[in-house]
Order: structure tokens, then sequence, then C-alpha cells
């Protein structure tokens, strides 16, 4: 504003014209009036010690739980301390976008590993690496595969966040996004089918069920259709890739592998295609090649953000350099190692089936019917709200109340015996005072 200010009347106004408004105040009308007029008034200034003892105070108002049965995107597991003591390292934390290669070989090897685990994982071609979240890589994977047909159906039954996402973006790019209803928790085609139009699904869903892949993907592509599948990565380590079900392209947080919950972020979205949509992935992929004296070597092979290509072949916004969470993924998996990894996961799997099990002798039902991986529906004519409350006195953060009487649990291999023991006499006791 103070430039605004500062230059001629002229300039103000030829300014104005380029910006087709009559005031510079326009430029501020989506922000209500109300808080426009609204005066910022700051306190004097904190010693180290007293910003030190307000934001202790502010911490000691958070609450410490002693076992965690909340998913529902964002999941607790055990990370392996050399996780934090490679990430932390200044030459990767501080690193930036790996533009030379001369300088960036560690960097660029990094990222390179990084891709070549994703892809063995999903059982596709190519991986980039990598976008902010599981929800904008859903988004950008739908563009990209909607380029002709400029529609993309989903289901009701995917991550609430995921589908606002895709209503976001695909709104934005003028795609159609049809979103129908699931079938019993599950994701169903139309008996017509959807033509030529890009699926996207989840499985597991977000209510924790696995879906039947091969048949979805069998009948999108009998349509000349196009598949996105969203995946929790820990599950591929029980169950077909997405490349083995036919899917064209795979997607999904990577927060499982090695990243806490924090609050919701920073986590990782990871993207996965078949060989022939390499050219279109957003972001960044590493190649390996040999130098002039024939040594291994890393390279930047594509890049497409506008600033490396010309702007209207752009098909990536992402900016900064995201290999530091793809880096913490691929430390988490070469630590762990793929026997370690299918035990986290079967573990999940049989705690979650366990819970199930109890929670359904005491008096709850399973909501949805089919197998499922770690997070599970029940239904009781009790209040979910005052079961969660009931948990919370014992020190347990309960799952998520669904709505009045539904509740999605999740299990991980953070949680013990004793644990869900104890969840399962909380809540017989919350049903037994009639809550």
């Amino acid at each position: 504003m103070s430039d605004y200010l500062s230059i001629t009347p002229e300039e103000r106004e030829q300014m104005l014209s380029v910006l087709g408004i009559n005031d510079v105040s326009e430029l501020y009308a989506d922000i209500p009036k109300s808080l426009r007029k609204r005066k910022v008034t700051l306190s004097a200034g904190r010693s180290q010690q007293e910003a030190y003892d307000i934001f202790a105070a502010f911490a000691a108002q958070n609450k410490t739980y002693d076992s965690v049965f909340l998913g529902a995107g964002s999941y607790r597991h055990f990370i392996p301390s050399v996780v934090k003591s490679l990430t932390s390292r200044e030459e990767f934390v501080t690193a930036y976008t790996p533009y030379q290669a001369e300088m960036s070989q560690g960097i660029l090897q990094a990222v390179f590993e990084y891709q070549t685990m994703i892809c063995n994982l999903t059982g596709m071609d190519v991986s980039n690496a990598s976008h902010y979240s599981g929800a904008t890589a859903a988004a950008e994977a739908c563009i990209m595969c909607s380029d002709k047909s400029r529609k993309v159906v989903t289901f009701d039954n995917i991550n609430p966040d995921t589908l606002d996402t895709l209503r976001t973006y695909l709104g934005a790019r003028a795609v159609e996004l049809a979103v129908l209803p699931a079938v019993g928790g599950h994701a169903v085609l139309p008996e017509e089918g959807v033509g030529t139009a890009t699926v996207y699904f989840e499985s597991p869903n977000y209510y924790g069920l696995l879906e039947d892949g091969a048949a979805v993907c069998e009948g999108v592509k009998s349509t000349g259709g196009k598949i996105v599948m969203g995946c929790n990565p820990l599950s591929l380590a029980l169950f077909k890739s997405p490349g083995e079900l036919g899917a064209d392209v795979a997607v999904g947080d990577g927060q499982p592998f090695g990243m806490p919950m924090s609050f919701g972020g920073p986590y990782l979205g990871y993207m996965a295609a078949k060989k022939e949509y390499m050219r279109k992935l957003p972001g960044r992929i590493v190649g390996e090649t040999t130098d002039a004296d024939g040594n291994r070597a890393f390279v930047l092979t594509l890049q497409a953000r506008e600033q490396h290509i010309r702007r209207e072949k752009a098909t990536s916004n992402i900016c900064s350099n995201q290999a530091l969470c793809a880096l913490t993924a691929a430390v988490y998996l070469s630590s762990m190692g793929k026997e370690g990894v299918r035990e986290v996961a079967s573990t999940c799997a049989s705690n979650a089936h366990y819970l199930a099990g109890e929670l359904v002798r005491v008096g709850a039902k399973l909501f949805y019917e089919g197998e499922f991986f770690h997070e599970f529906v029940t239904v009781t004519p009790h209040k979910a709200s005052a079961i969660i409350r009931a948990l919370d006195r014992q020190n347990i953060l309960g799952g998520l109340a669904l709505d009045a009487h539904r509740i999605l649990w999740c299990c991980t291999e953070m949680n013990k015996k004793a644990d869900m023991d104890k969840v399962v006499k909380t809540v017989e006791g919350a049903y037994a005072d009639g809550i």
C-alpha cells in the first residue's frame, strides 16, 4: 500500500486500469468489512524466557493419550529412530531443488531410491517425487487422465478431504465430477458403465473396506476409461498392487512411512503411473545415468514445472523441493525392510480384526459387510459421542464419530492387546450405563 501511495496519480490510474478496478480497496472485496476495520493492537515485546513460559503454558493444555484408535487419514505408527537421525541432517533439511546435478548427487540419489520403492510397492513403471498430500496427488492424477474425456467419476466412500480437493481442482479446470453413491460401503460401477471417464476409487476406502479393485478396473477399461486408484501404501505390503489390478495411476498419502501425525502435516502425496503417462506426470522424475568417467550418476530426467519448460506445456506448480518427506519415506522403508513392512501391515490388520470381534462380542455391530484392512465402522443404539467421551476419561483417544451412532475405529501396530481390551471394557461399561 505504501508503494501505491508513493506513485504519481497518472501511474496510479494506469495501474488501476490494467487491473480493471476503480479503487485499490476493491482488491479487498472478499474480506468482510468487519475484519477490514478491526485494529490490531500488538502487546509489548517479551523476553526469550517470557516467551518460553507463555508457549510452555500453551503446550500444557494439550492432552497426551495413553493409546490412540483414531485414523481416518492420519495414522500413529512406530517410527525407528534412524529416520529422524538421518532426515534431520543439515544437508537434507536445507537442500533446495536439485537443479545442478553435479552439486546435488546425494539429493538426486535419495529421490531416485524413493521413486524405485514406490514403483515396487504400487506395481507401476514410474513415480514422481512428490506431492504435498494424498488429496492433491489424487486431484492432479485425475486431471492428468481426464485431458480428453473431461469427466471424472468417483464414489462417496472416499476420504472427504480428498473429495473436497477433487471438487476444487476439477472445478477450476472445467472438468466434470460425478460422485456415485457407494453400495453397502463399496464402490460399484453402474450397469451402463462410465464411458471414457476417469474413475477414482480408494482401497481401502474411507471406511476401511477393501474394494474389488480388479472388477472396478476391468469395468472401466471395458468402456475405454482410465483408473486412478488411491491406496494406503502400507496396505500394499499385504494385497495386490494397483498395477497388478489394472490401474493406470496409483496415488495416496505416504504418511504411514515414517511421518508423525504432527497435527495434520507436512505429509507426502505419492503418485506412480504406467510408462505411457511418464511425460504427463506433474513434479519431478530423477533418472540414473553415467558421468564422463563411466561412474553411476543421477539427473533430473523430467521436470514438468513451468520454470523448466514452456508455460503452456507445464503440468506442475510444485515449486519447493518436496524430497525431504520423500526421503523420510525412503529411510523408513529401508530401515524396516520388505519383511518388516509386511509385519507392520499384518499386525495392524490383526489388531483391527481382534478389536472388531471383541466390540461385536459386547454388543456393537459392524456397519458394513466385507473385508477390511485396519479400519472398520461399528454402529450401536447408544450415542457415539458418549462412548468417545467415556474413552477419553480413560485417557484413550477413541475412533471418529461419523454420526450419532457410528464410529470409525483404527488399529495400528502401536495398539497392544491390553489397550484394546481396555477399550472393550470401557465400551461395555458405557453400554451397561445406557449412554
